[in-house]
């Protein structure tokens, strides 16, 4: 969030610069004018920011943790660009309502040539379509109601926005603030946006990190687990690290989905995705996929990645969360690692709920893993006070969210290491 934090500090200070010396003896216009002024450079430098950060830079992804701390990071710079957005329509129209309210009244407008501006009538036109789009583009991001693929079809929608945004900006900037901190701020949060938003309409998002690749296997799992092996170029298995996922597309028209890959085969030059029938898409994936079919993976992403040896560590798991943990000891099994100081609880609603069991046993005791299953009907909810937790002590935790919260009452936030694995 401190990037957040940043850029709306930077925004601000830009804004005061451009303030003249006697503001504060002003009246209301003045500052409703301003008002304008800080929301529009609020609003267009977040949304600047919502179109680099779609993108899906690696260095970014990097310098924030992975790629689901971006996504919150751009979740909630989308949500504070609409509230700024919102608020600069309501300056926008407070005059006017105002005066029919009786509240204030306004003199005529000063004298002097004003020049008919075709160009800027269009500008002001396409920031008040903007801001319609953009409240109803908010309300399908945040309420969740249409399904993954149509709601990432509308979502390409933002870049359309972005564009006409940055032109009403851009042709509306006084000119006395053009070339100042203010304008300049304002020229590159447009220019770079548009930039990002070309590069997300002509599909080139996470095109140095896709690969083509084909599916040579399917194993259905108890649990409605299907393993998935693709075969890929070994470019991709070069820069792979047990724990990542990778965005991984069947079907054209559904669009990418984020699975994690459980391992790797060297041998065969493949990974193995396991995807459990969770939603309406999951559910059909066994009877849609066949082997042959040509798929699309790109990353891989995220840092949920097996960390170095060191004293004692706990490996939480909730259901589907066991995976990145089996990527991470058939990665210590591979190299031939043990792991003393690990103990992986693995928790599940019921006996059949359990995946990969006889892998894990069989993994656990190569690596010297102490694997415990947590069984709800037999053992009730993992108990946090049984864990044996110092300063030193460090957790991994990957699984439903109301678990996480349950951990994060007991077990200090900075020692309880997590994916956020909700993209939208």
């Amino acid at each position: 969030m401190r990037y957040l934090i940043s850029l709306l500090v930077i925004s601000l200070i830009c804004w005061v610069l451009a303030l003249p010396t006697d503001a504060l003896q002003q009246g209301f216009l003045f500052w409703r004018n301003q008002g304008i002024q800080l929301t529009g450079i609020l609003a267009l430098a977040l949304m600047g920011a919502l179109m680099l950060m779609a993108t899906r830079p690696s260095w970014l992804e990097q310098r924030l943790g992975g790629l689901d701390h971006l996504y919150q990071l751009h979740k909630w710079s989308g949500i504070t660009a609409g509230s700024m957005v919102l608020l600069h329509w309501l300056l926008t129209k407070s005059p006017r309502w105002l005066v029919d309210w009786g509240l204030i009244t306004l003199g005529p407008r000063p004298a002097g040539t004003h020049v008919p501006d075709a160009w800027r009538g269009i500008a002001k036109e396409a920031g008040e379509y903007c801001f319609y789009a953009m409240i109803l583009f908010m309300i399908i991001s945040l309420v969740k109601v249409l399904p993954y693929g149509r709601f990432r079809q509308i979502h390409k929608v933002g870049a359309v926005l972005f564009l006409l945004a940055a032109f009403h900006s851009i042709y509306l900037l006084p000119d006395d603030t053009r070339w100042a901190p203010f304008g300049l701020l304002t020229l590159t949060a447009g220019v770079l946006g548009s930039l990002a938003a070309l590069w997300s309409l002509f599909g080139q998002i996470g095109r140095l990190q896709r690969y083509q690749g084909e599916v040579i296997a399917l194993r259905q799992h108890e649990g409605n687990v299907l393993e998935i092996e693709v075969a890929l170029p070994m470019d991709f298995q070069d820069e792979y690290l047990p724990g990542q996922f990778a965005l991984l597309t069947l079907h054209k028209d559904e669009g990418s989905h984020p699975f994690t890959i459980v391992r790797e085969d060297v041998q065969n030059g493949s990974i193995i995705f396991a995807i459990k029938a969770l939603g309406d898409y999951t559910r059909q994936l066994s009877e849609q996929v066949q082997v042959g079919d040509e798929v699309t993976v790109e990353g891989p992403y995220g840092r949920f990645v097996l960390p170095e040896s060191g004293g004692q560590e706990y490996w939480i798991a909730g259901g589907i969360g066991i995976t990145p943990f089996l990527a991470w000891l058939e990665g210590l099994a591979a190299e031939g690692y043990h792991r003393p100081g690990a103990h992986l609880y693995y928790c599940v609603n019921s006996q059949q709920e359990i995946l990969f069991a006889e892998r894990l046993q069989q993994l656990a005791k190569q690596t010297g893993v102490r694997l415990t299953i947590v069984d709800r009907q037999t053992d009730g909810f993992l108990d946090p006070t049984r864990l044996e937790i110092d300063e030193d002590t460090r957790l991994w935790f990957c699984g439903p969210k109301a678990m996480r919260d349950m951990l994060l009452k007991h077990v200090p936030a900075a020692q309880l290491h997590y994916e956020q694995f909700d993209f939208r």
